[in-house]
């Protein structure tokens, strides 16, 4: 019987540096009563006047998502009791908008004089997701070659055919931390001058070689 060739297992990691190319505006509506229909009405006419403003900055209502809508009850605390104080309405909308700032700035500002008071965040990301991913892989798979040929070397030996390649099946994440905004974006014309740092994206590969002697 052929003996088991040795092995020699690497781990190898990717990390690549993207250019945001895409912007995600967060927007978070909020609305509280005591009465459960008032909050829900208001919740409504909140969502209104934000689809109402859209238009104005050159958008569509089709492209005002959903990511949550939560409906809650509000409690005060007070010398170790809870009494209740609202029904609470939370609906957290999103606009994924190509990276333009000025246009950007149309819309915080068309937003911000909707009246519909919502709170506002931002986020960057790349449109084309996949192909960061694919990189991301290939560096971590060139990663773990180049760590095992020199352990190999080192030890007299040289790679042999691949044995396996283990992955786990970790999201890769491709988005900026979150920045809030205040509602300081009242100008219709307003400019934003940002300038959105790379995105950092890594993950790691497991890859195991045969050993032949050197």
């Amino acid at each position: 019987m052929k003996p088991n060739p040795p092995l020699i297992r690497v781990q190898g990691s990717g990390q690549v540096a993207s250019t945001p190319d895409t912007v995600i505006l967060g927007l978070e509506l909020i609305s509280e009563h005591r009465d459960y229909g008032k909050a829900m009405a208001d919740a409504a006419r909140k969502l209104e006047l934000l689809r109402a403003a859209l238009p104005k900055a050159d958008l569509t209502t089709e492209q005002l998502k959903t990511e949550s809508f939560n409906v809650g009850v509000e409690r005060d605390y007070d010398a170790g009791t809870y009494t209740f104080r609202a029904y609470s309405v939370k609906h957290h909308l999103s606009l994924r908008l190509p990276f333009d700032p000025t246009h950007l700035g149309r819309v915080l500002a068309a937003v911000t004089a909707s009246n519909a008071k919502a709170n506002l965040s931002l986020s960057f990301t790349v449109a084309d997701a996949e192909a960061v991913k694919r990189r991301v892989l290939e560096a971590a798979v060139s990663n773990a070659r180049s760590r095992a040929e020199v352990i190999a070397t080192a030890a007299g030996q040289k790679l042999g055919a691949i044995h396996g390649v283990e992955y786990g099946h970790t999201e890769i994440l491709i988005r900026s931390t979150m920045h809030e905004l205040s509602e300081a974006c009242e100008s219709p014309g307003m400019d934003m001058d940002l300038n959105p740092a790379d995105i950092e994206t890594e993950d790691t590969v497991l890859v195991a070689w045969e050993l032949e002697a050197g």
